[in-house]
């Protein structure tokens, strides 16, 4: 089962958080969490912080479901799937059937200590733009960057 975790609209380069972002891309969630713990970075407390929302969403997310309420959803969404002709809604209803359709196939509930990281991407966000003066009444544009940050879970490898 995948669980997933964004963190959207961070006041920092995607650059600069890419470069922690796919440190831990593959890890164990714990590994990682202790080795963004010990990265003098202000992208890796930022990408901490994802994970451990992704990791606190494994656990209440597994307590919360109930195996009927969960055919229910499933059962709405396959409808919405066969009337709806937008694709954007298509995907994202099926991308939701899935992760329902697998937390009813595995055996046991997810935890901390089973979780992998499957994916830590860092996407763009809108750009505030600015302009500092210059000589002769001129101005130079500032480009104030942000990211969004994907963090999802699985508990296979």
């Amino acid at each position: 089962m995948e669980v997933l975790a964004v963190t959207k609209g961070v006041r920092m380069s995607p650059l600069k958080v890419r470069a922690v972002a796919r440190q831990i891309q593959g890890m164990h969630a714990q590994e990682a969490q202790s080795l963004l713990a010990g990265v003098p970075r202000k992208s890796a407390r930022l990408v901490s912080k994802t994970l451990n929302s992704a990791m606190a969403n494994a656990e209440n997310i597994a307590d919360e479901w109930d195996a009927d309420d969960l055919r229910e959803r499933i059962s709405k969404l396959e409808q919405k799937v066969s009337s709806t002709n937008n694709k954007k809604t298509r995907r994202s209803s099926q991308a939701k059937i899935d992760a329902y359709q697998s937390f009813l196939d595995s055996p046991n509930k997810l935890e901390q200590t089973m979780l992998y990281i499957k994916e830590a991407t860092v996407g763009d966000a809108p750009t505030m733009k600015r302009w500092r003066p210059r000589a002769r009444g001129s101005a130079s544009p500032i480009m104030k960057r942000n990211c969004h940050i994907r963090i999802v879970l699985t508990d296979q490898i």
